[in-house]
């Protein structure tokens, strides 16, 4: 029964100093963003470190629910990192899968498409007055966001 309690309380101070270490590599904007979240007091009461790092991720590829402050540069960044990716000379097919998906649920979570859209090229010619635009007149506006 004693080791028992005894492990019970290291699981509990580890999950502390784990809690503390997150926040503490966090700096004083990302504090106050987590700290204002309506999760927190719950988080912190329970030591739900996954959560926490759920949130901050939340925070630093949205911007949060507020603001949109790092939306262009990460969205930029996982599109690099999606043309860049190649697999290495010895690396397993299995885990190159793995890092293909991963980075494709971050360009999802950004909103990121690729190819042509459509939907820009309707915006475009909403923007120019076409309300009702033609297929030639979408073919034509996706070969001028093309170029």
């Amino acid at each position: 029964m004693a080791d028992l309690l005894r492990t019970e309380h290291v699981l509990q101070s580890n999950l502390n100093y784990m809690f503390m270490i997150l926040m503490s590599l966090c700096d004083s904007d990302m504090k106050s963003s987590v700290e204002s979240c309506s999760d927190y007091t719950q988080m912190d009461n329970d030591l739900d470190t996954l959560k926490l790092l759920a949130m901050i991720k939340k925070l630093v590829y949205s911007g949060g629910s507020t603001h949109k402050l790092n939306v262009h540069h990460n969205k930029a960044m996982a599109h690099m990192s999606l043309m860049n990716l190649f697999q290495d000379r010895f690396q397993d097919i299995q885990e190159f899968n793995d890092q293909y998906i991963a980075i494709q649920k971050m360009c999802d979570e950004l909103g990121l498409r690729f190819g042509q859209c459509t939907e820009d090229a309707k915006a475009m010619l909403t923007e120019q007055g076409n309300d009702n635009p033609t297929t030639a007149l979408l073919k034509k506006a996706h070969d001028k966001i093309e170029d």
